[in-house]
């Protein structure tokens, strides 16, 4: 499969990252994640180029990680720097390592060529750090393609039937979908108006039988970065009487059919509310592992290895943002490709 290699991917929550050795595979690619003395994280290859023992289940040697097999000792840019066998290490005798950036509570990782890793192109999430909202982060495993998962979180018509118990709304035909691109970031905004308040929300507003207008801002930057504005409101009024939260979505490929799903909630109010997070923690399980995972997950089956849009799917009108995300993908990948410029991260 091809993937966008240039550009930055979320390889762990950063408390994920510590002087334990983590595995964890990217874009098809072994790797394993952990801190250095300094408390800085690393990541290097995760398999050793001896007889390909995965390193993870070796040992941390001050700031080397130790092959189990034969005590090879990788340091923090991949070099071999000690073998207890050979007093000359063979050159070849290295893995990759790749370059890291700490941002908003995440590990991000660049798989790309090193030298154009610039941490300036990570998106903005910095409510994630904001101590004036409550965050609430998680992380799943999903055995289908990171591209079916944005699919589903582009188009917010389906929590309607799918998350049915928490979002059902009997305003979905008078729902209204703008698209719109800036650069290539693209945003698809849901308005569902004038009806009964959504379970979930009337939770948050102390009101089960509001009338509120509710909305869906979708804000999605490459390669699986997306961010959703979102809230209600009594009808009529303006956003800021209702109640609004971010939540984040964040997908990085571990194969062609499987991904790492990185999710957090981050609201402005209720902030010390142990029920309110019991409420949000029951959505973030129910909804996302077993509403949308199984779905998912189901039509990865069907695919198998064919592309979505191969198959000629019939459209509807909410597909809008998603079909647009698919084509802004395919001419990033394909510029990267045209450009010789989708290199793997070198080795020393």
């Amino acid at each position: 499969m091809d993937y966008l290699r240039n550009t930055w991917y979320v390889a762990a929550w950063g408390e994920e990252v510590t002087r334990n050795l983590l595995p964890r595979t990217i874009l098809e690619e072994p790797i394993v994640f952990y801190r250095k003395e300094d408390g800085s994280a690393v990541a290097i290859g995760g398999v050793c180029p001896h007889r390909f023992a995965p390193l993870h289940i070796g040992h941390l040697i001050g700031d080397n990680v130790q092959c189990i097999y034969h005590g090879l000792q990788f340091d923090a840019s991949g070099k071999c720097a000690f073998s207890p066998i050979d007093k000359k290490i063979p050159a070849a005798a290295k893995v990759k390592s790749y370059p890291l950036a700490e941002r908003w509570g995440l590990i991000w990782i660049w798989m790309g060529v090193g030298t154009r890793a610039d941490e300036s192109l990570i998106p903005d999430f910095s409510y994630l750090v904001d101590p004036k909202r409550r965050v609430l982060p998680g992380r799943i495993h999903v055995a289908a393609n990171y591209e079916l998962i944005i699919d589903n979180l582009a188009d917010l018509t389906h929590p309607h039937f799918v998350h049915n118990n928490f979002m059902h709304t009997e305003t979905i035909p008078e729902t209204q979908n703008e698209i719109r691109q800036d650069g290539k970031t693209v945003h698809t905004n849901f308005l569902f108006p004038n009806g009964k308040v959504p379970q979930s929300y009337g939770r948050f507003m102390d009101d089960m039988d509001l009338i509120v207008d509710r909305w869906v801002d979708i804000r999605w930057d490459a390669p699986g970065l997306i961010r959703l504005d979102a809230g209600c409101t009594p009808t009529g009024r303006p956003r800021a009487a209702g109640v609004q939260t971010y939540g984040t979505h964040l997908l990085t490929p571990e194969t062609g059919a499987s991904t790492h799903y990185f999710f957090a909630h981050a609201r402005g109010f209720k902030l010390d509310d142990p029920e309110t997070d019991a409420h949000v923690r029951e959505w973030q399980r129910v909804a996302f592992s077993e509403q949308d995972k199984p779905v998912i997950e189901a039509q990865q089956k069907v695919l198998g290895d064919r592309d979505l849009m191969s198959m000629k799917p019939v459209l509807l009108s909410c597909d809008g943002g998603a079909v647009r995300i698919r084509r802004v993908m395919k001419q990033m990948i394909e510029a990267e490709k045209s450009a010789g410029t989708a290199h793997l991260a070198e080795a020393v």
